[in-house]
């Protein structure tokens, strides 16, 4: 006679076959059973009489598959089958639902994201895959259990961040839900339900107190596209990405206007950045000096490219500066802080920074540049009297 008995992970770790193999029975899910082999393995199976035949349909190995999941699919098999589904059809099923890896989850995602997202996004998700989930790749999807993300969760932000944390995780549900719907698999999402991070909203700025320093650092930088990136960060408040990829040909010096795409902006539309006096001396400067496509060219002999990221001469500068968790994007909240502190509207720094939002659409169409040209010549020249307090 077959043993039943109540399912429990207990039980289930303690279950030895006493054959070469055994079959025990969930007293809850009363056609779900595990098959215990001599050596160990442990295998969830729906057992059913199916036209007088018993039919044995594998849904798992535990522990890869917890007990509630297979329950739930156990339950899910019976009512298909129940209905008219055949058993073949349910095995054909669930063995594709087993040979769909991470990777392929992934590499379909990527498919999505080469014609939805831009190809800063898609380089920011990489990134992501190739340092935090590439372990996981040749794992079926099913197999991946939502403590383990828990405990994914938790290393990443002891070690790089929450925010980096939360990004890694929010990458995750989203290949696996995508993959979910692509080929109409049953099973629960094991990035669901993670309790994120609370992010707080960085606010770090340089302070008036920190600009003679700052501009002492930066004017010592030997590196003269570091020192004209860091200075034209600041003067313009751009992001960091549109600054690296700016071109030449975008570029209006007289009377001081970058137009930068929409492909290229973060809003996916054209975005006019005011250049105040200080920035068109920087690019006047540079134009005389550089040839290329790209103001920030990238190494010799690679004159399609611009330069990739400024990290190790921003650490030089912050040294120098003895400046602490200071960020390059902290660069662009410092233009508008010091846009507030001489006294512009809300209005004129959303403008500058290229912020957009329903409340506000109609505000910045009705915006003229000039008021946005006012303000970021008084904030530049507020920033650079460090210059000569700090010369003098």
């Amino acid at each position: 006679m077959a043993r039943r008995i109540r399912f429990t992970q207990q039980v289930l770790n303690d279950l030895v076959a006493i054959k070469s193999r055994e079959w025990v029975y969930d007293e809850q899910v009363p056609p779900l059973a595990i098959m215990v082999t001599a050596k160990g393995s442990k295998s969830f199976y729906v057992v059913k009489l199916v036209g007088g035949k018993k039919e044995e349909i594998r849904i798992g190995s535990y522990p890869q598959v917890s007990i509630p999941l297979a329950r739930r699919m156990a339950a899910e098999i019976l009512l298909r089958v129940v209905k008219g589904e055949t058993v073949g059809t349910e095995r054909r099923r669930l063995d594709r639902a087993a040979q769909i890896t991470l990777q392929v989850a992934f590499d379909e995602y990527r498919q999505y994201l080469d014609r939805h997202r831009k190809p800063r996004t898609i380089y920011d998700y990489q990134s992501q895959w190739e340092k935090y989930l590439a372990a996981w790749a040749t794992r079926p999807m099913k197999s991946i259990r939502r403590r383990e993300v828990v405990a994914l969760h938790q290393t990443i932000g002891d070690n790089h961040g929450h925010h980096q944390a939360n990004r890694v995780v929010a990458l995750l549900r989203a290949v696996i839900n995508r993959a979910i719907r692509e080929h109409e698999l049953e099973m629960p999402n094991p990035g669901n339900a993670i309790t994120f991070y609370r992010e707080e909203a960085r606010t770090r700025r340089l302070s008036q107190d920190e600009l003679p320093a700052f501009f002492k650092a930066v004017f010592e930088e030997p590196n003269a596209d570091i020192r004209d990136f860091v200075l034209l960060a600041l003067f313009t408040g751009a992001r960091k990405g549109n600054l690296l990829a700016m071109r030449w040909a975008d570029v209006v010096l007289e009377p001081g206007l970058w137009i930068v795409p929409a492909a290229s902006s973060k809003t996916s539309r054209q975005l006019n950045v005011v250049l105040s006096t200080a920035a068109v001396g920087i690019l006047q400067a540079r134009q005389a000096t550089k040839s290329g496509e790209y103001v920030f060219p990238g190494r010799e002999g690679r004159d399609n490219e611009h330069m990739v990221d400024p990290k190790f001469g921003w650490l030089r500068v912050c040294k120098r500066a003895g400046l602490k968790d200071l960020h390059i994007h902290d660069l662009r909240r410092s233009l508008a802080s010091f846009q507030i502190d001489t006294g512009a509207p809300l209005e004129v720094i959303q403008k500058t920074l290229g912020h957009e939002s329903k409340v506000t659409t109609e505000v910045y169409a009705r915006l003229a540049l000039e008021p946005v040209r006012e303000s970021v010549e008084r904030a530049t020249s507020e920033m650079l009297k460090a210059v000569v307090v700090n010369v003098g």
